[in-house]
């Protein structure tokens, strides 16, 4: 039996004030959210930027927005312009690993499963609960991993069942370029051996990675993480498709796919305008603290080599085929 999930979506962190945006009342952005039609809950019409989802209305309070990740596919640029939304509420951490479950690292005040929304929101989010029309967030690479679904479906449900509101999103990305960014996080981070390689080391390294996860002789985050129909055929057996909002990551910065997040999400839906300077604001502040980060590591963002690329490309294709099957969609990448 699939769990059905009424929406609540939770902003975490802060991020600086946009002006022109700070100064718009929440009625004025209201007032260009939610048509009636919008409002019974009507699936929102595909368009190949992003997939599933309905656009929600509040009845009884506000949300908890839960990503599923995937790691490096675009959940910090997204959490980062939700909370230049005024209705987002913006406390706790970005990823709070909290609905994983007990064996997954928490930060929150308690690790363990919350008996109440109250504790949840009391654990989590420094007590603040959501208002009628408001979100928190929740953006936790983990909660995509199939290992976790169990413990993410059976938090979620017991929260929902004591009144909690939940509402979900997925980015995906070029899985190829996903585990190349992943790998090349792992050296500007300076984590463990990583931090001192070179390009060609690096690619070594993950073809090694390649190879002996088709072996079978290893399962590696770095690969496993693209291969995102196993994780959403999983998901889709335990939740339904109108709660989950699939998105390209190559269509983070178009307006049209905010305007069916912020409606997926039960936000009051900016203008075109502010959409446009919420974004340019977001990716700004990110480009400067990559650029930041990448200075204090001594080191440059890693390019895999083409004969890397090749290998990764056609061991996610068969992958691939199965996830525009499940989504019903052409080829996103």
């Amino acid at each position: 039996m699939k769990l059905v999930i009424r929406s609540s979506l939770i902003l975490v962190g802060s991020i600086p004030a946009l002006g022109h945006l700070e100064e718009l009342s929440l009625l004025q952005l209201r007032a260009t959210g939610l048509s009636s039609s919008e409002e019974r809950g009507e699936p929102l019409a595909s368009d190949n930027r992003s997939v599933f989802g309905t656009a929600f209305k509040h009845t009884k309070h506000g949300i908890v927005a839960a990503a599923l990740g995937y790691q490096k596919c675009g959940t910090t640029m997204m959490s980062d312009t939700l909370k230049l939304h005024p209705d987002v509420i913006k406390v706790g951490a970005k990823e709070l690993h909290y609905l994983a479950g007990p064996e997954a690292m928490f930060h929150c005040q308690r690790a363990g499963s919350a008996a109440s929304p109250e504790e949840f929101y009391q654990d989590c989010f420094e007590g603040q609960s959501p208002m009628l029309g408001q979100a928190l967030l929740d953006f936790t690479p983990s909660y995509g991993i199939p290992q976790y679904l169990q413990s993410f479906k059976a938090n979620v449900e017991a929260l929902q069942k004591k009144g909690a509101l939940f509402r979900f999103v997925a980015v995906l990305r070029e899985p190829a370029q996903r585990a190349v960014s992943s790998m090349g996080m792992k050296r500007k981070n300076n984590e463990g051996n990583y931090g001192n390689m070179t390009n060609e080391e690096l690619d070594m390294e993950l073809w090694r990675k390649l190879d002996n996860h088709e072996l079978g002789n290893g399962v590696s985050r770095f690969l496993t993480d693209g291969e995102y129909v196993n994780s959403l055929e999983g998901w889709l057996e335990k939740f339904e498709k109108h709660d989950l909002l699939v998105i390209n990551n190559a269509a983070l910065n178009d307006v049209v796919t905010w305007q069916r997040i912020y409606k997926h999400l039960g936000l009051a839906v900016p203008s075109d305008k502010d959409i446009e300077e919420m974004l340019t604001k977001t990716n700004a502040n990110y480009q400067a603290l990559q650029a930041l980060k990448y200075k204090e590591a001594n080191t440059e963002p890693y390019e895999a080599a083409g004969w890397l690329m090749k290998k990764l490309r056609e061991h996610y294709a068969p992958y691939d085929k199965r996830l525009w099957k499940l989504l019903d969609v052409s080829p996103w990448w």
